[in-house]
């Protein structure tokens, strides 16, 4: 079992992370820029159910979140386009199973929904 107990680069905003990975093409960087987005969302979209729906920190939380989610299925949508040119149908439910090899393939392993980077 795995938890994650700190934030993902909490001192990043998503414009931050993007401008990062803007300049980098490899499959490596986009399975990193994944990891890194992927992880970020799910912390965030926790921060939604501290604030009552509605109140000004719940519509900041929400913003937050959707910003990162956006992120976060642009660069999933750059791996399916890499895993659908490599003859890789992807399902519309269940799409973990064609992310999981992708990922693999440069050190991270699914965590109970967080994807882990495994030292060598």
């Amino acid at each position: 079992m795995y938890v994650m107990t700190e934030e993902p680069i909490p001192n990043m905003t998503a414009t931050d992370v993007k401008a990062y990975f803007s300049d980098k093409q490899t499959e490596k960087d986009l399975a990193d820029a994944y990891a890194i987005t992927h992880n970020k969302f799910w912390w965030v979209e926790d921060n939604e159910y501290d604030y009552e729906e509605g109140s000004p920190e719940h519509k900041t939380a929400c913003a937050i979140t959707d910003e990162w989610g956006t992120l976060m299925d642009e660069y999933k949508n750059k791996i399916f386009e890499t895993l659908i040119s490599e003859g890789i149908t992807i399902p519309t439910t269940g799409q973990i199973k064609v992310l999981e090899p992708f990922m693999n393939r440069f050190g991270y392993i699914d965590c109970n929904g967080w994807w882990v980077k495994q030292e060598k």
